[in-house]
């Protein structure tokens, strides 16, 4: 899969220029669309740190739709679709936004390259705290990779399945199921004495935005007083059978991928 990256951007950027004008020339229409976060000053992106930006066309301009998946930290965020003000300036794109708790985010993005598939950009984020206080989050170089399906609509319904490489945190290598529902929320069935049942699991909520897939729970048996988090990217669903794929990154900074695949329960 890393390979396959690689690969995607080296043939897109040969198209592309470093020049700034040839950058900015037309860039309000090259971001339309859905772009999902692929690296970040050279280093593959964590799946649960992953976030998406959907670029739109309104009457007055243009708007950004974020979802943001980070777990790990003090502040963690469980965004969906937030919608943030664009303007652009030649090749500079600020992009803002409150959020229900009154905090405050303004990112500004330099675009460097732009091509059909992929687009990269110097970037620098400001979040205003309700109080005031005010967090710079350093200059960074972030690849952004076009989204072309989603998967929202598709993922409704029950789906048997288990790991098939690699090995999850929170998981216990037998099959399991899921049942997504419209509203946002899935049922966990675990095998037990030879039939199905629903698990103890509660607060389990999910979104899906394009090709990832959000999830959390709280686990009162095994994590008790803890809310978990995974996030997956769906790479196909065909003929009934779903495939979900993560990098994940381990304590020391390793990563290794793993592979879900489930089939539809009728």
């Amino acid at each position: 899969m890393l390979a396959a990256i690689v690969v995607c951007g080296a043939t897109v950027f040969t198209s592309c220029s470093d020049d700034k004008d040839s950058v900015s020339d037309n860039l309000a229409e090259k971001i339309i669309g859905s772009w999902i976060h692929t690296s970040t000053d050279g280093k593959y992106t964590p799946t649960n740190r992953k976030s998406i930006h959907t670029f739109v066309k309104t009457g007055s301009g243009l708007k950004m739709y974020n979802t943001i998946a980070i777990t790990g930290d003090n502040d963690p965020w469980w965004v969906y679709r937030q919608e943030m003000d664009v303007t652009i300036e030649g090749n500079h794109i600020t992009m803002q936004t409150t959020y229900d708790d009154g905090k405050r985010v303004v990112t500004e993005l330099d675009v460097t390259k732009i091509g059909v598939s992929e687009m990269e950009y110097q970037t620098v984020t400001h979040i205003i705290q309700p109080d005031g206080k005010q967090i710079d989050i350093d200059s960074r170089t972030e690849l952004f990779t076009r989204v072309t399906r989603d998967y929202s609509n598709d993922v409704l319904g029950t789906w048997e399945g288990s790991i098939k490489e690699g090995q999850s945190a929170y998981d216990d290598n037998l099959k399991h199921r899921w049942e997504f529902k419209a509203d946002g929320t899935y049922v966990y069935y675990c095998f037990e004495n030879g039939q199905w049942k629903v698990s103890a699991n509660t607060k389990n909520e999910y979104f899906v935005d394009g090709t990832l897939i959000c999830t959390r729970w709280t686990d009162p048996v095994n994590y008790p007083g803890q809310e978990l988090r995974e996030w997956w990217e769906i790479t196909s669903i065909e003929n009934g059978v779903m495939t979900w794929n993560a990098l994940r990154e381990e304590a020391d900074g390793t990563m290794h991928t793993i592979e879900f695949k489930m089939t539809k329960v009728e």
